[in-house]
């Protein structure tokens, strides 16, 4: 007879979980912070080890995975049977119970369905349209769903679908208070650079015209020859620097005609090519979108794809061998601004060492840089560009991953 006694299996106190799950829904308003915690709460409650969590993007109309655990290439959108299904019927599916539905799924979707081992699907829906998709895996006991455990999920979704409405509400007027500050700041910005830049060019160029006169006398002193190149070389590094401030102050006019961004961008990638070459980067197209014209002032469009490649490079100079050095630019089209008008959105991503996130906010500043010899204009300039055209410039980075910037230019419908 065994003197040890079987440890009893601890369940759960549903109480404090729900308890736990309501304070969570009510009080966090970060909205990847919530999604974790609901995730962790429904895991703890229905023994399971998988859940994923897809929500609509107002910029794309595409329905992506929140928590991506190395899957971030799954995607839905509203045109998927499976999203289509959800939304006619709006109710939950059983995969196993229901064979002839999953077979109706297109076979990409049967393949997310299976590599994801999804048992139920739940529409996230507010105010009348679905915002979001709930994926759970099977059991980890291999056990079915009971009907009160599915009673149970269904409030806390539908709580949480609220909840995570709420939260993605929250950021994008936050991100609307950002962007008016940023150009609220960039606009004094300016006005302060244009009379710094006139107050030092004058001098400047006094200071560049004496040093080539008295060059002439040091043809045959090598150390000063030496020193008088060096010092005119620092003055047409301040001379870049007070014309970069004017380009930033006093921005030219636009030339606005029909541009095909696609080719825009082959012909930027030309400029760059030996640079490109050089550094053994690899590009990769994904254009999702066939229609890629818009009204545009193309020489300054260049400028700001070419700043984003060279910015690409400069941020994937370092990676070791082991890493790669790939740079994707896509195009696809984004939501609609209005009736006549949506954004296309041009994404330039990298596998550079990333942006830290107390850098995010700066990376747009005048004179804000990580590079030993930048001057932190090009990105200031190419924003101010970017909002001229009433479009808008965005940018997501991981540390030691990589960084994407999206832009969006509206687009006539």
């Amino acid at each position: 007879m065994s003197l040890f006694r079987k440890k009893k299996e601890v369940k759960p106190d549903l109480g404090t979980l729900l308890s736990e799950l309501n304070k969570s829904l009510m009080l966090i308003v970060d909205k990847s912070l919530l999604i974790n915690n609901f995730i962790a709460k429904v895991k703890q409650i229905c023994a399971i080890d998988r859940v994923y969590i897809f929500l609509l993007d107002e910029n794309t109309g595409k329905y992506k995975l929140q928590n991506s655990e190395g899957k971030a290439e799954w995607v839905l959108t509203g045109k998927d049977k499976l999203i289509n299904w959800l939304s006619i019927n709006e109710k939950e599916l059983i995969i196993s119970r229901n064979p002839a539905i999953v077979s109706y799924f297109s076979k990409e979707e049967q393949a997310m369905l299976e590599a994801m081992k999804a048992e139920l699907i739940y529409p996230l829906k507010v105010m009348n349209h679905i915002s979001g998709t709930i994926f759970l895996g099977r059991k980890t006991d291999d056990t079915a769903y009971m009907q009160e455990e599915l009673d149970l999920l269904f409030l806390m979704f539908n709580q949480a679908a609220f909840a995570i409405e709420h939260a993605s509400l929250y950021e994008m007027q936050s991100d609307r208070i950002r962007k008016m500050y940023r150009t609220d700041r960039l606009a004094t910005l300016g006005e302060l650079a244009a009379g710094a830049a006139h107050e030092i060019r004058n001098p400047l160029t006094a200071i560049r015209s004496t040093i080539q006169y008295l060059s002439k006398d040091f043809k045959d002193d090598p150390l000063k020859s030496e020193m008088v190149t060096e010092l005119i070389s620092e003055v047409e590094r301040i001379n870049k620097i007070v014309q970069g401030l004017l380009s930033f102050s006093r921005p030219t006019g636009l030339n606005m005609a029909e541009v095909n961004i696609e080719q825009l961008i082959n012909q930027t990638l030309v400029l760059a090519q030996t640079k490109l070459q050089n550094q053994q980067i690899d590009i990769q197209y994904e254009y999702f979108e066939e229609n890629t014209t818009i009204l545009g002032d193309a020489e300054q469009l260049k400028q700001v794809f070419l700043n984003m490649i060279l910015n690409a490079l400069e941020a994937m100079n370092q990676n070791p061998p082991e890493r790669p050095r790939t740079l994707i630019i896509s195009i696809e089209k984004g939501t609609a601004i209005n009736t006549n008008t949506r954004n296309l959105l041009i994404s330039f991503e990298d596998t550079g060492k990333g942006i830290e996130g107390s850098e995010i906010e700066n990376v747009f500043n005048p004179f804000f840089t990580t590079k030993e010899d930048g001057t932190g204009l090009g990105l200031a300039i190419s924003y101010g560009v970017i909002n001229r055209h009433e479009g808008d410039i965005e940018v997501n980075s991981i540390p030691g991953k990589g960084t994407t910037f999206i832009i969006k230019l509206p687009q006539r419908q």
